[in-house]
């Protein structure tokens, strides 16, 4: 490939360099004969400003290569002494020598080295060399084709060993060494060949790479450590390996000069005007009038080795000394002595320069290559994509638009694509930007909506099924599927990513795959399934009844579990049986009826309800589960591995399916606390049978369970409450649900099905569960509420249980008397005349008020009249006032009754007439007594002692009591009798009490409203004078 073949760019400025001194003049370094270094043996040291100072490195010899080491600030010089043998020294350029120093234009530095090159008799020039910067290796390549290696500290040791590694017939061109991580590989080039030596191999060998070799001045050493060689037809590269990669450049080169990275100085031998330029170019061209006709030019040219581009052609008169790169600049020797030097562009114009031209790649390249920032190279992809926009290549547009994600605002781009022609090149831009997790709501909506447009399915499920991270809004990836109708990859994500709440609404609203729902349900935490089933449990008891209710069953009462094994697979399908529970459904001419009669229903949760599993309560302290259930209690009582939610939220939802409801809440009731209807039922009928039969007086036995109940929290204690209230609703219902049949049929076919024979065995079956219900002693429920629902669905047995509970034995009565129950009445009678005595005159009442129930209830009424005599229960005057008030009952009646009564009074009377005597006859003695004592003498005529019983004798002492003492019997302050004082003081300190108690009125009435004989008390306080206020007389 020739040079017309490459592109071509102006990317250095060229300038001619003058002394400071004269500004006509090239500087005074590079002028006359001092430009030899060659000839006069000394080396010549200029900084940037051209400042020069020399020294002698060979006296009477030349100096034919010069070498500055990179890691250290030392020269290495190679030259020849007056009998012709070549030399290298090193040379400490910042330690001077005292001893050579004249003054400062001529100070020497410090030579540290100095080695002899010489191999066989006749001294050979010194070719090429090559130093390791560590200062450990060095090699030396004779014109003879011999290469000799001397290795050790060249800066410290006092010797070192020189090894002739290679020997050949052609002149050494090239040498240069490559640092390798475990050994060091020195590249040899010659005229005809290109070798390898691994100078730390125990047995080092050449190696040939190539079989052909370059011309002197043709071979350098790259910055990454690669050998390079020109030759006419190429430029190659060559590693340890052996050649590498090579760039076709069909021109003569003379030498090869590696500058920064990248730039490869290559200049061509010089040419003349008449061979090489044509008419047209010449007078372009600056030559001096002498030699106008055949002047000699030549050609550098600077080439980017990394972005395969001329970066610099230029052409020097006069043919070109030397090149050398310093200061970040490439600096050309003329054979005149003109100096130029040639200055990079800064990236910014190269930039420009590449953007006219359209080059947009070599732009991104370049940039990348001077390290610019993420915004700056988005910027050069910006403007590419745009170039290309409105060329047309959409393809090729987006491609670089994609690039720009992360700096350019996707909304540049989204605008340009948004035409349905170009919706495919936005597809890809926005799958990619979806891809580095830079998309919003807005882009993933639109990348979703360009898919069900293209109707892509295939990128649509590989962007949602393969994607393992979720780089997109997932809420809008799920709408906008649903809306386009893709419910799979709706439900698929919704899965994927456990958005439990949005797969459940895609299966249930738009997919109607009601099965699904509830098997995905059952495989969820009690948590997440307790959340579904508030918001979805009503649907899905409208299409599977059976199935959602027995999952309701298991989530209530805490054996939900969220294994897909063998209790999904018995559970998920179990469909209920008559024996299992009862499953009734409504009729349609009865619908309104049973909305009505549940409209009354607690199916909405109290401000307390905290049934909800994990809705904690902050009033509970942290030892309480949200239930207000001690958990470890609860777990250790019932194994449950969590805590059961409450029933009631779920209520609501049995709207229409009562039949489901009852099904729910007996199974609930079961299993969280043990009460089964059966075991209710059974002993509800042993409290009937336990009825009174006589008139006795038997105690009265609790009809209720008496099993050992563990300690329930109040939470739990309402939870169960309610749902006991709304089985005795459901169970007292007008119109019962008939069992669960197929969810084909309609609800009113299956209640047409059932004979008049089958509904009143279901409404008894219910009734009798009802009253199982109420005979629940365990539970706590409000008899009120529980007796205005049982009076206002008629039914009896729980109005006459409930009256029995509250102790309301008159309303018993009432009610079976104004039902006309005389059978009911009797048997009431019997059963609660020994607890209240005003049953009596009620019924007295009721069997005489008209001629048939007197007829029916004749003996009854004459064994209830001898039981009321026997037992002294009522006074005569009651029972015929009872009897009296309406004309059914004779006088012959209870002529006996009256005739017995009134004998029995005429003997009282007799006895209170004898005992009236008797105490009369008392209390005048006792009168006569001490109107004695006060009016006459007593006369003492005792003989012995009350107190020794010994013969009185004086000193003696004489009571009117006539009691008498020895003086010696009685203690100095007895003033009383001693036998008497005893009952004196006990008749004082009544009388004292009741002085006291005078005032006391609470004490009476406390003991007459607790006295069945209010006037036996009153009589009483009477006879003990209380009532007089009479004071003690000391």
């Amino acid at each position: 490939m020739s040079i017309a073949q490459w592109r071509q760019f102006n990317f250095f400025d060229k300038q001619q360099v003058i002394d400071p001194s004269d500004n006509s003049k090239s500087p005074a370094v590079f002028q006359g004969s001092d430009i030899s270094v060659i000839t006069s043996g000394q080396v010549y040291i200029s900084d940037r400003n051209f400042k020069t100072h020399s020294f002698v490195a060979y006296s009477g010899g030349r100096v034919t290569h010069l070498k500055q080491l990179k890691q250290k600030n030392v020269l290495v010089t190679v030259g020849e002494e007056d009998n012709g043998t070549p030399v290298v020294k090193f040379w400490d350029l910042d330690s001077v020598d005292r001893h050579k120093a004249n003054d400062k234009h001529t100070a020497t530095p410090t030579c540290i080295r100095m080695i002899k090159i010489q191999h066989g008799i006749k001294p050979y020039p010194v070719s090429t060399i090559a130093v390791l910067d560590n200062m450990s290796q060095l090699a030396v390549g004779l014109t003879s084709g011999v290469v000799i290696h001397v290795r050790g500290d060249l800066s410290k040791d006092r010797t070192v060993k020189q090894k002739v590694i290679y020997e050949g017939e052609e002149p050494i061109t090239g040498l240069g060494f490559r640092e390798q991580t475990k050994s060091t590989i020195l590249f040899i080039v010659t005229t005809d060949s290109i070798m390898s030596y691994n100078t730390t191999a125990n047995k080092p060998t050449v190696t040939t790479l190539d079989e052909q070799g370059c011309d002197l001045g043709c071979a350098i050493m790259s910055d990454v450590q690669e050998m390079v060689v020109g030759r006419d037809e190429a430029i190659y590269f060559y590693d340890s390996t052996g050649r590498g990669p090579c760039f076709a450049y069909d021109t003569p080169k003379s030498s090869l000069t590696w500058f920064k990275s990248n730039y490869l100085v290559i200049v061509s031998p010089p040419v003349t005007t008449t061979s090489h330029l044509s008419s047209a170019a010449r007078p372009a061209l600056s030559f001096s009038s002498r030699r106008n006709a055949m002047s000699e030019f030549t050609k550098v040219t600077i080439f980017d080795t990394a972005n395969k581009f001329i970066a610099y052609v230029g052409t020097f008169v006069g043919g070109i000394r030397s090149v050398f790169c310093e200061w970040n600049s490439v600096w050309v020797v003329g054979m005149d002595g003109k100096v130029y030097h040639l200055d990079e562009k800064d990236t910014p114009t190269k930039l420009e320069i590449l953007f006219k031209l359209n080059l947009y790649i070599l732009a991104i390249n370049l940039a990348h290559m001077q390290k610019y920032d993420d915004a700056s190279i988005a910027e050069i992809f910006k403007k590419y994509g745009d170039h290309l926009y409105l060329k047309g290549d959409y393809d090729g547009a987006i491609e670089q638009y994609i690039r720009t994600i992360g700096q350019l605002e996707p909304s540049y781009v989204i605008r340009k694509f948004l035409d349905a022609q170009r919706i495919y090149n936005l597809t890809n831009y926005l799958q990619e930007l979806h891809s580095q997790g830079l998309a919003n709501a807005d882009h993933t909506t639109l990348l979703l909506n360009c898919y069900t447009k293209l109707k892509d399915v295939s990128r649509l499920d590989q962007f949602i099924k393969t994607d393992s991270d979720l780089n997109f809004d997932l809420e809008t990836a799920i709408s906008v599927c649903r809306q386009a109708g893709y419910y799979e990859h709706a439900v698929y994500l919704a899965e994927k990513f456990q958005e439990h709440d949005l797969y459940l609404d895609i299966v249930i609203e738009d997919m109607r795959d009601y099965d699904a729902a509830l098997h995905y349900i059952r495989k969820l935490t009690p948590h997440e399934a307790d959340k579904s089933l508030q918001k979805y449990s009503k649907t899905l008891l409208t299409h599977l009844p059976e199935q959602t209710t027995q999952l309701l069953i298991d989530l209530c009462t805490g054996v939900l579990t969220t294994q897909t094994g063998e209790r999904i697979n018995n559970d998920s399908n179990k469909v209920p049986t008559q024996d299992d529970a009862l499953s009734p459904t409504p009729s349609t001419k009865n619908t309104t009826t049973a909305l009505q009669n549940l409209s009354i229903l607690p199916f909405a949760g109290t401000p307390n309800d905290t049934g909800s599993i994990h809705s904690g309560n902050s009033g509970l302290n942290s030892t309480s589960t949200p239930n207000g259930m001690n958990d470890s209690k609860t777990h250790l009582r019932k194994g449950l591995s969590y805590t059961p939610p409450s029933a009631r939220i779920f209520m609501p939802a049995f709207v229409e399916r009562p039949d489901c409801l009852v099904m729910l809440l007996e199974r609930v009731y079961e299993k969280r606390w043990g009460s089964s209807n059966e075991k209710l039922i059974s002993v509800a009928k042993t409290g009937d049978a336990a009825s009174t039969r006589s008139y006795g007086n038997e105690k009265h036995h609790s009809n209720g369970m008496n099993t050992s109940q563990h300690t329930l929290s109040p939470q739990e204690k309402e939870e169960r409450k309610t749902i006991w209230n709304t089985l005795l609703e459901l169970y007292l219902m007008d119109e019962h649900p008939v069992p669960l049949m197929s969810p084909q049929i309609p609800a009113q076919n299956n209640y047409s099905q059932l004979n008049e024979r089958e509904r009143q065995k279901r409404r008894k079956e219910f009734r009798v569960n009802a009253l199982a219900l109420l005979k629940d002693d365990s539970v706590e429920y409000d008899t009120n509420q529980a007796l205005v629902l049982c009076q206002l669905k008629q039914f009896d047995e729980g109005v006459v249980y409930l009256y029995e509970k509250t102790c309301m034995y008159t309303d018993i009565l009432r009610f079976w008397m104004e039902k006309e129950e005389t059978d009911r009445v009797i048997e009431s009678v019997r059963k609660y005349g020994p607890k209240d005595s005003s049953l009596y005159p009620m019924v007295l009442t009721y069997f005489s008020s008209n001629p048939e129930i007197l007829s029916k209830s004749t003996p009854e009424l004459l064994s209830v009249i001898n039981h009321i005599d026997s037992q002294n229960l009522l006074p005569p005057i009651q029972v015929v006032q009872a009897l009296s008030q309406s004309n059914v009952a004779t006088i012959g009646l209870i002529k006996r009754y009256i005739g017995k009564k009134i004998e029995h009074e005429r003997e009282d009377l007799k006895q209170n007439e004898e005992l009236i005597s008797s105490y009369r006859g008392e209390t005048e003695r006792r009168r006569n007594e001490i109107e004695e004592l006060q009016t006459s003498a007593r006369i003492f005529q005792v003989q012995k002692c009350s107190g020794c019983d010994g013969m009185l004798d004086l000193p003696a002492i004489h009571f009117l009591c006539r009691h008498s003492y020895h003086q010696r019997c009685l203690g100095e302050s007895d003033r009383e009798c001693p036998q008497c004082a005893i009952q004196h003081r006990m008749i004082s300190e009544i009388r004292r009490t009741q002085e006291a108690n005078a005032d006391r009125h609470d004490l009476f009435f406390e003991q007459l409203d607790s006295e069945e004989d209010g006037f036996s008390v009153i009589a009483d306080y009477f006879s003990r004078n209380t009532m007089a206020f009479a004071k003690l007389v000391d």
